[in-house]
């Protein structure tokens, strides 16, 4: 026969602080449940989750599409590849109050020709020979 839990004892749960299974203080029960905890390694305090929890998702909090664009992998294209047909002599000047569209080629100052690859509201996202840089446009 397994006997109640009691506000106090000492119950393994997954602690989303440390990240693993250790031992907790039971704060507060809810139907005979154990509904919030304290860890005993570093004190803090959250949910019962079990104490075979596995860790949640990550990322799993996130929307779906935050999520997708996250974790799927980048086509990787040569440089060269990138700019192919693309006009460099009518490359604009970068400057962060002009407003600039996908697939547009621009001159920055510091990082040279570069490709607009996505327009996220008030950032662009470019891709430089060297790296793939967020810059802020239409400020």
């Amino acid at each position: 026969m397994a006997t109640a839990l009691k506000v106090g004892e000492d119950i393994d749960a997954w602690c989303t602080r440390c990240k693993m299974s250790l031992g907790h203080t039971i704060l507060a029960i809810v139907s005979g449940r154990p509904a919030r905890v304290r860890c005993n390694t570093c004190q803090g305090e959250h949910n019962y989750r079990g104490s075979s929890a596995a860790p949640p998702k990550k990322g799993s909090w996130e929307p779906r599409e935050v999520r997708e664009r996250r974790e799927a992998k980048p086509a990787v294209t040569s440089w060269e590849a990138l700019l192919a047909g693309k006009d460099l002599g009518r490359a604009r000047k970068y400057s962060a109050k002009e407003k600039y569209a996908a697939d547009e080629v621009i001159q920055h100052p510091s990082f040279g020709v570069g490709l607009v690859q996505e327009v996220r509201g008030d950032k662009i996202q470019v891709a430089f020979k060297a790296d793939v840089k967020t810059l802020v446009h239409g400020k």
